[in-house]
């Protein structure tokens, strides 16, 4: 916990990643999900991506 946070609130964490019939997606905390892609790896790969350009703009 942060000092400055005022209450002890626990947050569920959910799976990032899923799969469905058309193939793997991730997620992101606004809700939003990227894909299909043919794998998990490329998935994750993608997420990292993602992550990559929302911290270099």
């Amino acid at each position: 916990m942060r000092k400055e946070d005022s209450s002890a609130e626990t947050y569920e964490r959910s799976e990032r990643f899923y799969h469905s019939e058309r193939g793997w997606y991730f997620t992101v905390r606004q809700g939003a999900a990227f894909g299909p892609y043919e794998s998990r790896q490329n998935a994750e790969k993608n997420l990292h991506s993602f992550v990559s350009l929302l911290i270099n703009n």
